[in-house]
């Protein structure tokens, strides 16, 4: 019997993806990206309706991907995403998902070698979980900033300022730890990239890595931004869009343009938001929390659950927050503030603990 369904899953999950990502599910998001699929047919069947036939997909998963996930909660994770399978599925007469299956994507699995990656990318290869490489910092919007080594001093200024914003900026060779092979970091960096920043100098075009870089962020769907510094314009397949005009002099200058334009191309401020509070919870002096703090409650008008739990394990593990006064002021209470406004609990400090209550 010929079946629907199983042929119609790769789209299925990548449309998964986009949806996990636009909702801020960024664990959902992650795994599926991970992923290589495969389908078992006919697991289920029923004489209703003329006949109604089951299947289950298989997701295998890097392990350093999957362990994210508890194991007490990988069947309520696995049932999340059959449900949205079969929401996708519906339209299919007689068919739909009985079970996803979560397995550890072991190199020796036969079942694995037949299973296909959910996103296709420039070129076959490992994945990698972004919060493990160093050239990442855990949490935040990670941006490649695609340059010509002469400017790499301007590059790192920028990507200094965005830092603030919690915009993690990959930008080679100062962000490749030494001894490391730099073509391989280079391209950790590509494939776990979420957006790219083309530093746009006369001689950008000019430079076979550049080229080769944009191509991998096209091949991927990666958005791309186009600052420009010097007089020459984007070419190539991104020269249609309108760049964004900087100096040289003062790259750092264009930070407040490029978040903006970042936030509208990623297309999910959730993101942003969770890059936001990792900037907060990572500042390393008092000056970096005011700052970043400001920024985060001027932003944020919803926090969920776990975003707390980070804000709170953040600032218990972090002097240069439970130590500040600007946030703790028992008078000013500007953290509890923030937090009781953005969620429905009401929030003191002590020492180094935030303590929730409902209200």
């Amino acid at each position: 019997m010929k079946y629907y369904l199983p042929a119609r899953v790769p789209g299925y999950l990548q449309r998964l993806h986009i949806q996990y990502s636009r909702d801020g599910k960024n664990s959902l998001r992650d795994l599926i990206a991970a992923s290589r699929s495969s389908v078992i047919e006919e697991t289920d069947s029923s004489s209703w309706d003329g006949g109604t036939y089951g299947h289950d997909v298989q997701l295998f998963i890097p392990i350093e991907v999957l362990s994210k996930i508890n194991i007490s909660e990988q069947g309520t994770v696995a049932e999340s995403i059959c449900e949205d399978l079969n929401k996708l599925g519906q339209s299919t007469p007689n068919e739909f998902f009985r079970a996803v299956r979560l397995e550890v994507n072991h190199e020796n699995d036969p079942d694995l070698q037949r299973a296909n990656p959910v996103l296709s990318g420039p070129a076959p290869g490992p994945t990698y979980d972004p919060d493990s490489l160093p050239i990442w910092k855990p949490g935040m919007v990670r941006l490649f900033i695609s340059h010509r080594d002469i400017y790499k001093s301007q590059a790192n200024e920028l990507a200094h300022a965005l830092e603030q914003y919690g915009i993690s900026s990959f930008v080679a060779h100062d962000t490749i730890e030494p001894m490391t092979q730099w073509q391989a970091e280079i391209r950790k960096g590509l494939e776990t990239m979420e957006i790219m920043l083309a530093f746009v100098t006369d001689d950008f075009h000019e430079s076979v890595w550049t080229n080769q870089e944009i191509g991998f962020a096209l091949a991927r769907n990666i958005p791309i931004i186009s600052l420009k510094l010097q007089q020459s314009d984007p070419k190539g397949f991104i020269g249609d869009q309108q760049a964004l005009k900087g100096s040289l002099d003062d790259s750092a200058a264009s930070f407040q343009s490029i978040y903006d334009l970042l936030a509208e191309r990623l297309g999910n401020r959730e993101r942003l938001q969770s890059g936001l509070i990792s900037a907060f919870v990572e500042a390393q002096s008092f000056s970096e929390a005011i700052k970043r703090f400001d920024r985060m409650a001027e932003v944020v008008n919803r926090l969920s659950e776990d975003e707390v739990k980070r804000i709170i394990d953040g600032f218990a593990a972090n002097n240069q927050l439970y130590n500040c006064d600007y946030l703790c002021n028992s008078k000013n209470k500007r953290l509890c503030n923030f937090l009781e406004r953005t969620t429905s609990e009401s929030f003191s400090i002590e020492g180094t603990r935030i303590i929730a209550t409902p209200f």
